[in-house]
């Protein structure tokens, strides 16, 4: 009984020293690179750290474990993992590929761009990886490729839309034809050329590849937003379709559309609508500061003064140096009689803009109703230096002398 008591306990230690013996960096890689070709990226994620941190020179596990990142959303990971692997392999037309879309994604526009044009210039390489990618500027749908398969006029489009964002707009557009020619049936590679040409004053060639867009593609949101856009500008009626209407059916997560149609609600007096178009606008975006400004605006309009006070505090959050935000809410606590607060904030206004005339000019009324007839008159004749020529009345209120 004893002989086999022992005989058990030396083949269950047997069994566990196997069971938690070590793996090699090679066994920890090809059990990371399956975990990630079968979709569990957690799984792969940890395997590969493991891997790399027993060989820190595993170059082709920076590959994959830059790819698991990026799927983990966690794209300043993976933008590392991929420059380490491109130390190694600066040639890789894959990694450049993936490391442009990255750049791209965090807008670094200047490196993204090096990205793209190197890849344009290195010898083809052989690859496994699919990507699923959207065209930048556009809501087109997905297309499934690898970065050796018609990739070229997709990276003629993002250099085409950076240099839009540059303001290099002539280059834009000839990388733009480049992209058509090779791929004429993308509605996308129009909507693009067709903003770069917008940009460039010319209205009817936009209009034009616009329409090209909408010929492949009739549903397509950003061609729709950008045409109702193009026609308001134009002075142009609408008509029984609304492309904007359109656009924002096609594709009710888009952003523009609601803040096109936001806007002509706004012009056109139809407050409430304009206010339910700013808040699916913000059910989409929260970060930017022009739309919780622009629905401030409606609100004050609407005299809800305590809700576009609140918008206005929210843009100043997200971007401090907002002086239109700041004079906004000085003009709605000046219109609520706290008098203090609004002067505080016009006073913040031109810290930023010290010659900002709406500034002075209404820091001025406020002071005037706090009986600060002096300073009140200073704030107006600088108002006025700066070309903002006062109310005749107001002015013999605030600074003649009694």
């Amino acid at each position: 009984m004893k002989v086999f008591l022992i005989f058990s306990l030396l083949t269950a230690t047997t069994v566990l020293f196997a069971q938690q013996k070590k793996l090699r960096p090679e066994e920890l890689f090809e059990q990371g690179q399956e975990a990630h070709d079968n979709g569990e990226y957690a799984k792969a994620l940890t395997l590969l750290n493991q891997c790399l941190t027993d060989k820190p020179g595993f170059t082709e596990a920076y590959f994959v474990r830059a790819s698991t990142r990026e799927q983990l959303k966690d794209l300043e990971g993976a933008l590392t993992d991929y420059s380490i692997y491109l130390e190694q392999k600066p040639d890789s037309p894959e990694a450049l590929f993936s490391r442009g879309l990255i750049r791209y994604q965090l807008k670094k526009y200047d490196q993204a761009y090096e990205d793209f044009t190197r890849y344009l210039n290195v010898p083809p390489g052989e690859t496994q990886t699919i990507y699923f990618n959207r065209s930048p500027n556009t809501t087109g749908g997905n297309q499934i490729m690898t970065a050796q398969s018609a990739t070229r006029p997709l990276i003629y489009n993002y250099l085409g839309v950076i240099d839009q964002k540059r303001n290099n707009l002539q280059k834009s557009v000839a990388w733009l034809d480049s992209a058509i020619r090779l791929a004429p049936k993308e509605a996308d590679f129009y909507v693009n050329r067709g903003l770069s040409k917008q940009s460039l004053k010319d209205s009817t060639a936009a209009l034009d590849d616009f329409r090209k867009a909408l010929s492949i593609n009739p549903e397509h949101t950003a061609a729709l937003h950008n045409v109702a856009v193009l026609k308001r500008l134009r002075g142009e009626k609408k008509g029984p379709e609304d492309p904007l209407e359109q656009a924002i059916e096609s594709d009710s997560s888009m952003l523009a559309p609601y803040l096109e149609r936001a806007f002509q609600r706004m012009e056109g007096g139809y407050l409430k609508g304009a206010l339910d178009d700013y808040n699916k606008a913000l059910e989409i975006e929260t970060r930017d500061p022009e739309i919780w400004l622009s629905r401030g605006i409606v609100k004050e309009r609407l005299k809800d003064y305590p809700g576009a006070f609140s918008d206005y505090t929210k843009a100043i959050d997200l971007k401090e140096s907002y002086v239109k935000a700041w004079i906004n809410r000085a003009n709605v606590l000046l219109k609520q009689e706290r008098y203090a607060d609004a002067i505080e904030d016009y006073t913040v206004a031109l810290i930023y803009i010290p010659d900002s005339a709406p500034a002075y000019y209404n820091r001025a009324i406020a002071k005037y109703r706090m009986d600060k007839l002096t300073e009140a008159c200073e704030d107006l004749k600088k108002a006025e230096v700066l070309g903002m020529k006062p109310d005749s009345k107001l002015k013999e209120k605030i600074c003649t002398v009694k």
